[in-house]
């Protein structure tokens, strides 16, 4: 069959991305012609359509007036501007899906990031009631406060038709139980769970000579400690956790120098918290450095490599010694799959899907705890959850066998649970 993969964006390092290259590559390697359709023209999409995305010039005026404030329309003149997009849409879309006998749009009929690509997907479906269609459901706009801001209940409105719409020819995914619980309360359909997944027969994509080359290009030892904070620089990444955790491992530093790591080197006393992913809050970011520096904490930022096409992402896993994942939000949580593929310890704060869908598996890890407070938006986890925390982390970086039983158990629970095998029988189940 021909399949299309449908987000607003593709190509990039964010979750939906990421899992969009994946689902590509199980349906080609079982027979189907597969194309990513996307809003913007980055490496990875086959089919650029730019009015169902972020580059539509519409779209932030748009989104600005029905989440944010409503002051460049009338209500009427809103809600009529939405379907006049909508509209524009549908025509770009009707001549290239023609070819299609599966479409799957990502997000687009979730979260409600741009209501008029939700309208025309719909209507769509609608007019063609031969073809299939599946909801891939990443993120659900009641999930997130900013879509939960409607500027006027007619927005409300068509959030609840249209994300997702319902239809005989249409059928619906979700990536943790709760979402598939949600949607059955709130719209009375059934949905199919599917994990996040990676490659774990994949060659490894992390490398002594690129860990050597990344510590001597930002001067940090070989004997220094690097944890890598993988994810994108955002609030609900919790990162503050992670400079904490090293705050606390700084003060129990003096008494570990000289001693041997897992990989051999002693161990020179210095730690460093090192980000590798895009950061899409300035002000959040800026409020992490300034906590960094409060407590002494070097931080390192390698996405810039990743930019200018230095390193790519994958490689900067590289330069790990464990990873971070305090995360307190997360519809499954791509990043915990890198730490497992790329055979890194983690320490991680236990979210809600974590604690449902994921910990069953045993995988081993450091916690963080599960509960959390925010003081003035900062999150903060009881101080005795860090000091047991920075205590294991320790323990297992200096315990060659303790660290290589840890991230093998860890590496083999993903291969039986999250591989792109476990995802091949998930799609032809539903195919």
């Amino acid at each position: 069959m021909n399949v299309a993969l449908v987000h607003y964006r593709a190509g990039l390092m964010d979750g939906v991305s990421l899992e969009m290259e994946k689902w590509k590559r199980v349906l080609t390697r079982i027979g189907h012609n597969v194309d990513i359709i996307a809003g913007n023209g980055e490496k990875g999409v086959d089919v650029q359509v730019s009015s169902i995305g972020f580059e539509n010039p519409k779209y932030r005026i748009i989104n600005k007036n029905a989440f944010e404030k409503l002051e460049d329309y009338t209500e009427k003149e809103l809600i009529a501007e939405i379907f006049q997009e909508s509209e524009k849409i549908y025509n770009d879309i009707v001549a290239i899906l023609d070819k299609y006998d599966v479409i799957i749009p990502n997000n687009i009929w979730s979260i409600g990031a741009f209501l008029p690509s939700a309208v025309a997907f719909t209507k769509y479906a609608r007019n063609n009631p031969d073809k299939i269609f599946i909801g891939h459901h990443h993120d659900f706009w009641w999930e997130r406060k900013y879509f939960l801001n409607a500027t006027t209940s007619k927005i409300t409105e068509l959030l609840v038709k249209y994300c997702p719409p319902i239809g005989d020819n249409i059928k619906h995914l979700v990536i943790n139980t709760f979402a598939k619980h949600a949607l059955y309360s709130r719209k009375g359909v059934d949905s199919v769970v599917v994990p996040n997944v990676m490659d774990f027969k994949a060659p490894a994509f992390t490398k002594k000579e690129i860990n050597l080359k990344i510590r001597e290009t930002y001067n940090v030892s070989t004997g220094a400690i690097v944890l890598l904070q993988a994810t994108r620089i955002t609030e609900r990444k919790a990162i503050e956790l992670a400079i904490d955790l090293i705050s606390n491992m700084q003060k129990k530093a003096k008494n570990y120098i000289g001693k041997t790591l897992y990989n051999g080197e002693k161990f020179t006393g210095e730690i460093v918290l090192a980000f590798s992913g895009m950061c899409e809050d300035d002000v959040y970011k800026y409020k992490l450095l300034d906590k960094a520096f409060e407590y002494g904490v070097r931080t390192i930022n390698l996405y810039p490599n990743v930019e200018n096409k230095v390193w790519s992402f994958w490689d900067l896993y590289s330069i790990a010694d464990a990873i971070t994942y305090p995360s307190i939000l997360e519809g499954w949580g791509n990043q915990l799959l890198e730490a497992i593929v790329a055979k890194k310890p983690i320490v991680l704060f236990e979210y809600e899907v974590f604690e449902k869908d994921i910990k069953p598996s045993g995988l081993e890890y450091v916690s963080l705890g599960n509960k959390y407070e925010l003081l003035e938006n900062i999150v903060k986890v009881e101080e005795d959850i860090i000091e047991k925390a920075s205590l294991k982390l320790f323990e297992i970086l200096f315990n060659k066998e303790l660290y290589e039983y840890t991230v093998n158990k860890n590496f083999e629970i993903g291969k039986n649970y999250y591989s792109l095998e476990s995802l091949e029988k998930i799609i032809k189940d539903i195919l």
